[in-house]
């Protein structure tokens, strides 16, 4: 099995899963987006090797690995970014939540048996 092939099928592999995830509403259609975008972009380079060396020219990129690692870890930071804004919502509505139950338990009338 050449390395080309090998990379083909784990792109493939990678999309069906990205899917599957998708589909069984594990993985969120707003964290899917870019999990597709990766599964699809490398099934395109795997399959075609020379698309990488000719974008990187296009780019004055020395060597296209190197253009790969700088995609991989935009990817990565967009992915960062998601979750860190996720968290941002999630704790501003848990703060709204807790006021909201500690301004309920201060009206409640307190028994002073």
């Amino acid at each position: 099995m050449t390395p080309q092939l090998v990379a083909i099928v784990l792109a493939v592999v990678l999309l069906i899963v990205v899917i599957l995830l998708l589909r069984s509403y594990v993985l969120p259609e707003k964290y899917a987006v870019i999990w597709l975008v990766a599964a699809v972009s490398a099934i395109i380079l795997s399959a075609w090797p020379g698309l990488l060396d000719t974008v990187a020219r296009f780019l004055g990129i020395g060597q296209p690995i190197n253009l790969l690692f700088v995609g991989g870890f935009f990817v990565v930071l967009l992915l960062l970014m998601q979750v860190s804004l996720e968290l941002a919502r999630t704790r501003d509505e848990l703060r709204k939540v807790v006021q909201k139950l500690a301004l309920d338990i201060e009206r409640r009338p307190h028994d002073d048996a």
